[in-house]
């Protein structure tokens, strides 16, 4: 739909950041609007839950090679901060003890 995500932005960072906000905006006005929203993303089109499965939806078809306009990212190996680290061993313990959700083990 958003012809100028197929490939990388050649803008300035603070226009490709004008442009990304504005594509944001049009896609919620699209997505609220009853009668647009049917053509723009008919039902099925994203991936949903039910009953703690999550549901795969019809965008997923779409085949990898039309894709080419994503970059592999390269895996750098890179040390976190010692304050993201502390984060989420808090984050770890909280889910792992009284924050668990009764369905978070099904999705793992």
């Amino acid at each position: 739909m958003f012809r100028v995500l197929r490939k990388p932005v050649l803008l300035e960072p603070e226009k490709a950041q004008l442009v990304a906000i504005i594509i944001a905006c049009l896609h919620n006005f699209l997505r609220r609007s009853p009668d647009p929203a049917a053509v723009y993303t008919p039902p099925g089109t994203f991936d949903y839950e039910e009953n703690g499965r999550v549901i795969e939806g019809s965008w997923r078809a779409t085949s990898n090679e039309n894709m080419t306009y994503l970059f592999p990212i390269r895996n750098i190996a890179r040390k976190p901060p010692l304050k993201a680290k502390k984060v989420r061993e808090e984050l770890a313990a909280c889910f792992l003890s009284g924050g668990r959700v009764e369905w978070q083990n099904d999705c793992a």
